[in-house]
């Protein structure tokens, strides 16, 4: 009972430090607030669809008495239009036409005041009305390739569409002068020449992150998982060396407690503000109108304290440990800081472990903290069940128990060489 009281009163002694430490606060409290509200007010709210600014020259000069023109082709681009998620109609292309100048078109791209120039050559109208093959020229601006490769995918599905429009009243065309006793198998040869291949293209988007509460409720875990990584290295840092610089390690190794009632007491105190930092991330998010889904009855959601509880005692060991080296409470926290922000980004905890290269995506699926953040993610955002976390369990058992037992035996050091 002794030690339990001492543990108890150890922790209330840290947690009320911690309330009178306004740069804990912040860290604890404040800084999840902000990074989140940036990150929904860039991530959460994708811009809408990408607007081509589009210069068209006519060099045709067979356009007068044609059935179909180089103009018509303007207007149906005039006519392109995306929905956005918001239910809003936005016109793919901001046509500018150059008459047949084509080399004032090319400079205003050169400059950069447009994406991309399609020219009709001379003759256009003349073939496509005629049932020939017509030629378009694209010249689309380089230097952003992000833009460069929208531009070029935008405008060649473009006409690859209205190519098929087109060999679709072709076929109907012909088909309306085929004999009535001609072979059905005919007409689908001659589709086969038009069209040798039909490949169709869909995107599969997650529910969970087809929509901005997806979005919100994956970076709110996110948030969560950062403040674990980040304050329980610093804290897991301080532990020994903050109570040396403030002189009252001595006195607390004289009273009737163990070093170990100490550390049992500074992690408890820990894991509680991890915990409190963990709670504002989700409920932020959920103000916000992230989707993140709590059941209490639901066994897998009954699991994800348990797999935070042993992330946060994982960093709090590699806290532990990066105390040996630091001889200073800013020291300790500085190096905890510069070690935490590195793999906040390469550990698939804030940035999705698809966007990191080849190499570092090996360690950001098996970082023990990343796999923890992940099965969380997968239950309260995507939906999943026991199959997201039981795997993962005696993995992070596992380096918990190494962790937080290497970090032990690291505070054991540091309180010995401390006194």
């Amino acid at each position: 009972m002794m030690g339990l009281r001492a543990v108890l009163a150890i922790a209330e002694r840290d947690v009320k430090s911690t309330l009178k430490d306004k740069m804990a606060l912040f860290w604890l409290i404040a800084f999840p607030i902000l990074l989140l509200t940036m990150s929904f007010l860039i991530w959460a709210n994708p811009p809408p669809p990408i607007a081509l600014d589009v210069g068209v020259v006519y060099e045709d000069t067979t356009m007068e008495g044609a059935v179909f023109t180089a103009e018509n082709v303007t207007d149906i681009m005039r006519e392109v239009e995306l929905e956005t998620e918001d239910g809003q109609k936005v016109k793919v292309f901001n046509v500018v036409e150059y008459g047949n100048d084509t080399k004032a078109a090319l400079e205003d791209l050169r400059r950069g005041q447009l994406d991309a120039v399609v020219v009709f050559p001379d003759g256009f109208s003349a073939n496509v009305s005629s049932g020939f093959t017509a030629r378009v020229e694209i010249y689309v601006l380089g230097g952003d390739a992000y833009r460069e490769q929208t531009a070029k995918a935008i405008l060649t599905e473009f006409f690859k569409r209205l190519s098929d429009e087109m060999s679709a009243i072709r076929i109907d065309y012909v088909e309306d002068y085929m004999p009535p006793d001609a072979p059905p198998m005919v007409m689908e040869w001659m589709k086969g020449l038009v069209w040798p291949l039909n490949a169709t293209v869909s995107t599969v988007v997650p529910e969970a992150i087809a929509t901005r509460a997806g979005i919100r409720g994956w970076f709110s875990v996110a948030m969560a998982g950062v403040g674990i990584l980040m304050c329980g290295l610093s804290i897991g840092a301080t532990m020994v060396v903050e109570e040396r610089e403030k002189k009252t390690l001595r006195r607390l190794m004289a009273a009737p407690i163990s070093p170990w009632d100490l550390l049992a007491g500074k992690t408890l105190s820990g894991l509680l503000w991890l915990g409190v930092t963990t709670v504002v991330s989700i409920l932020y998010g959920l103000a916000w109108g992230a989707r993140i889904a709590w059941d209490p009855l639901n066994p897998a959601h009954l699991l994800v304290p348990v797999v935070l509880a042993m992330g946060g005692l994982m960093m709090l060991g590699l806290g532990l440990l990066i105390s040996m080296v630091a001889k200073t409470a800013k020291g300790a926290s500085g190096l905890a800081t510069a070690i935490g922000w590195p793999l906040m980004f390469l550990t698939g905890i804030w940035l999705p472990a698809w966007l990191l290269p080849e190499p570092l995506r090996a360690f950001a699926t098996y970082f023990p903290l990343g796999m923890a953040i992940e099965a969380v993610r997968q239950v309260l955002v995507f939906g999943a069940g026991l199959e997201a976390v039981l795997p993962v369990l005696p993995w992070l058992a596992g380096f918990t128990a190494l962790f937080y037992g290497l970090g032990a035996l690291a505070y054991r050091v540091v309180l010995r060489r401390s006194l």
